[in-house]
């Protein structure tokens, strides 16, 4: 896993500081991904959720140590994917890291951490096309200014989302974060796209 910014990173910086990604997306991996949010097989589910515990807990429960009035954001899927899917994909696979983060609610809509006032921000995604069609430009062009965030946030937020390939999707959303009042955002991620194959953040 590398501690080094890439080169565009270092040409473009996305909004968010750093991301923490422990898997390559590719391979049999990959293949777990595409089981579970295309042909809903609840098994390639199961052992998503048991290596986003295994791989993200002990980051999460040391980002919440060292930020204890942070908040953390599970990215939102838009409201057609939802329906489409019959669930909240992500959510369910955040569901082993409720400990590390604090008791975050499962509705990944919602950041609430219970100790402090900002326990009911909204993150609103709007609609967008199937990202996984788009190219690394196309995608940014989509994710540009897709979340608002209700409420006021504090100054170190942290998100979370499965996979990382363009960084556009996390960038979009920490764009936000930073709006909404946070000075410093942060993000992990089960896996990221090789730098190889993506050509990205």
């Amino acid at each position: 896993m590398s501690q080094q910014a890439c080169a565009r990173c270092l040409s473009s910086p996305p909004a968010f500081a750093r991301c923490y990604a422990p898997l390559r997306y590719e391979g049999l991996l990959a293949g777990l991904f595409q089981r579970y949010k295309d042909q809903h097989q609840r098994r390639a589910g199961r052992l998503l959720r048991q290596l986003m515990q295994r791989e993200l807990t002990h980051f999460c429960h040391e980002w919440r140590q060292s930020h204890p009035h942070g908040a953390v954001l599970l990215v939102p899927a838009d409201a057609y994917r939802r329906r489409q899917r019959g669930h909240d994909a992500l959510a369910e696979l955040c569901r082993g890291l409720s400990p590390a983060i604090a008791g975050h609610p499962r509705d990944m809509a919602r950041v609430r951490d219970r100790r402090m006032p900002h326990e009911a921000l909204v993150a609103v995604a709007r609609a967008a096309p199937d990202q996984r069609l788009r190219d690394r430009r196309g995608r940014l062009k989509a994710q540009r200014g897709r979340y608002d965030i209700e409420g006021l946030l504090p100054e170190h937020v942290l998100l979370i989302d499965d996979v990382m390939t363009s960084g556009a999707t996390l960038d979009s959303l920490a764009q936000a974060c930073l709006r909404a009042g946070a000075r410093e955002v942060d993000a992990c991620v089960l896996a990221r796209t090789p730098l190889a194959s993506r050509g990205a953040l």
